[in-house]
């Protein structure tokens, strides 16, 4: 498809990524100058041909003769930087690009393809500038503004991109990856019926487009619509049966879905076309831990560490399958099981799990203490979505709530109560706080993720104001079956398969003693369904004395 805008153009396009257009001299004169040393125009018009039937070495073959003649032959030199790009010979292609917009720097195609090789490299500010151009020469580029979107999208200007995507859909209303890629950023800016929308338009345009079947079925899946995720990865499945992401993402639903079995078959897939695949390794574990099997959820956990060194997530998970008590969960692991689950939370935790320890917590203060109207200074950590905040900010002045999730913390904002949020682990954002500058401290269900809690309860007891309160819950290690195994020597945190810690009360009342901390209350209370079954917690208020 040649671009919009160019008058007559040639026909030597070679297909979805490059544009590649000899440009015609009908100039007499400049054939005339020409003719001694420039090839026949049938010549060039041949190698394009070899170039778009896949015949690289020919193609090449046949630039290289051009540019034994005339050096300097602006085509010549750009298409065979396209065919270094393809061979991947980045470097050279840059080059050789860079020298044909020497000798034209009015190519627009030349610009645009450079473009492509430059974004391919992550030289991302090189290719904007590049598109930048194309788009200079040939405002009405409906590829370039397309490609400059992808651009801005991977510098994470999602706004600009959303126009460029935009203004491609303008110029070109039925461009099928351009509503594509415009359903990706509305899916990252949580725009979720507006990417179901977008990526219905592609298929409406282009019905056996499998990538946009696929992220349809991601933002579907996003939405809680279960059944129609799969539907759509199993149409997506059925017009590319190798496609793996969708064979991972079906097995990611499939396990949400409770349908076991069928979840390993894909994650089996997966890995039969892709042995590598280190997450779809630790999936497929978690499916087995699911099933009971925990041998083999331990041997795919470790296999994912083999994989992938770094996955501190697989490593928790194996330690708390091997009864190993590590003093805290890896920060990637909270982060990203948090991010992942931010979409759903809410309805998810307080319908499905009967989740209420925010309000008993605060029921348990208001037994403790007088709530003021608007006169505390709140430090809720772990804040998640704000289920916390919602609950203290009738009594706050000022509300600040810390978390890991990028994603939860997006949640926590709509809500409209907090006045600061922040994007980090607990302790550096507490160690960054001034001394004695709050009145309440919160951790509602946060504290499933610590084993070790010493320096937290040290950090809280600092920021806090004499006489202030600091609230929290934990799953209670006393009333879980097994949870003590020997009286004498009872542990003070252990790390269950869960992949959550509990912790005991006499832990608790020696973190207590040892910070100048008085237990106004602790009380037994279920923290959530799990299996159908209440788990067990502890709800705690201390005061905060007078340092020691």
């Amino acid at each position: 498809m040649s671009k919009t805008g160019r008058n007559d153009p040639c026909p030597c396009n070679s297909g979805k990524k490059y544009k590649q257009c000899c440009q015609r001299r009908d100039d007499e004169a400049h054939i005339a100058n020409q003719r001694s040393t420039a090839p026949p125009l049938q010549i060039l018009q041949a190698a394009l041909a070899h170039h778009q039937a896949g015949r690289l070495p020919q193609a090449e073959a046949i630039y290289r003769q051009i540019l034994q003649a005339e050096p300097n032959h602006p085509d010549a030199l750009h298409f065979s930087g396209l065919i270094a790009h393809q061979t991947g010979k980045n470097e050279i292609a840059i080059e050789l690009i860079r020298k044909a917009l020497s000798f034209r720097p009015d190519d627009t195609d030349a610009h645009y393809n450079l473009g492509i090789v430059l974004h391919e490299q992550g030289k991302l500010d090189d290719a904007a500038a590049s598109y930048r151009r194309a788009l200079a020469l040939t405002p009405d580029y409906a590829d370039a503004h397309n490609n400059l979107g992808n651009v801005l999208k991977d510098q994470g200007k999602l706004d600009e991109a959303v126009a460029s995507y935009r203004m491609a859909l303008t110029l070109k209303p039925d461009y099928a990856d351009t509503h594509n890629n415009l359903g990706n950023i509305l899916r990252e800016q949580d725009k979720l019926d507006d990417a179901v929308a977008s990526y219905r338009m592609a298929l409406t345009l282009k019905p056996d487009y499998a990538d946009a079947h696929n992220n349809l079925g991601n933002v579907l899946q996003e939405q809680g619509r279960l059944d129609e995720a799969v539907a759509s990865y199993r149409r997506a499945l059925t017009l590319n049966p190798d496609y793996v992401d969708a064979h991972y993402n079906l097995g990611n639903v499939l396990q949400k879905q409770g349908q076991l079995d069928e979840a390993v078959a894909s994650y089996r897939r997966v890995l039969a076309f892709k042995p590598d695949y280190a997450e779809a390794h630790k999936n497929l574990g978690n499916v087995f831990q699911e099933q009971g099997q925990l041998d083999k959820a331990v041997e795919s956990y470790h296999q994912t560490v083999r994989l992938d060194p770094k996955n501190e997530s697989a490593e928790h998970l194996i330690a708390a399958l091997t009864a190993k008590t590590p003093e805290r969960a890896p920060s990637q692991y909270i982060e990203k099981l948090f991010d992942g689950y931010a979409n759903k939370f809410d309805t998810h935790l307080v319908r499905d799990l009967e989740y209420k320890i925010p309000s008993e917590l605060v029921a348990l203060l208001k037994q403790a203490t007088e709530l003021p109207d608007k006169a505390w200074s709140v430090l809720d950590l772990g804040c998640g979505t704000g289920l916390v905040g919602l609950e203290i900010a009738p009594h706050a002045r000022q509300l600040v709530g810390v978390d890991l999730s990028n994603k939860m913390l997006a949640r926590a904002q709509t809500r409209k109560v907090y006045h600061r949020l922040v994007h980090s682990d607990l302790l550096p954002m507490m160690r960054g706080e001034e001394a004695s500058s709050y009145d309440v401290i919160v951790a509602a269900d946060v504290f499933v993720y610590l084993g070790m809690l010493d320096e937290i309860v040290a950090e809280a007891k600092r920021l806090l104001r004499v006489g202030g309160y600091f609230m929290f819950s934990v799953e209670a290690l006393d009333a879980l079956p097994g949870g003590i195994i020997d009286p004498e020597n009872k542990p003070e945190y252990k790390l269950n398969q869960s992949g959550r810690y509990a912790h005991s009360a006499s832990y608790l009342e020696r973190l207590a003693s040892a910070n100048g901390f008085s237990s106004l209350s602790m009380v037994s209370t279920p923290v959530r369904l799990e299996d159908g079954l209440p788990i067990p917690a502890w709800a705690a208020v201390w005061e905060s004395g007078a340092s020691r």
